[in-house]
């Protein structure tokens, strides 16, 4: 499993499988993210887009931003991460944890549903309006 970024425009066939993965996982109650404004931001440089890999196989798409906090350290954001035959997400999630800490980012970040504990129960949860706010510091 590897992680590319992904540069826009893309490949017609790559697009429409990379906007159902996102769609798929903006579908989730509490999300008021879109496929189609995701893909925006990565094509202005606001967000990276990120293609999951099982060798040459697509098998999902994410969505990160890096953020300064207040305190001025880097933050990795996790917008969206969706896909079905992305196998084990926990391994998924230690890629963009490996990712962030190359780009000098000290905590990785995302709002999910509560299920996401039991997948990676190093991550601190709190309750928030839109979900789960989960955050794991990675050191960096």
């Amino acid at each position: 499993m590897h992680l590319q970024p992904l540069s826009m425009p893309l490949a017609p066939d790559l697009a429409e499988r990379i906007e159902a993965c996102l769609a798929a996982a903006c579908a989730r109650p509490g999300c008021d993210a879109t496929a189609p404004a995701l893909l925006a931001m990565a094509a202005v440089g606001e967000a990276q887009l990120v293609g999951i890999f099982d060798g040459d196989l697509f098998v999902a798409a994410g969505v990160t931003q890096v953020c300064r906090r207040r305190d001025g350290e880097m933050a990795c954001w996790v917008l969206s991460l969706g896909g079905r035959a992305a196998g084990p997400w926990g391994a998924v999630i230690a890629a963009v944890e490996r990712g962030a800490a190359r780009l000098g980012c000290s905590s990785v970040q995302f709002i999910g549903r509560r299920g996401w504990a039991r997948v990676l129960p190093d991550y601190t949860a709190a309750p928030c309006a839109s979900g789960i706010h989960f955050t794991k510091h990675i050191g960096a």
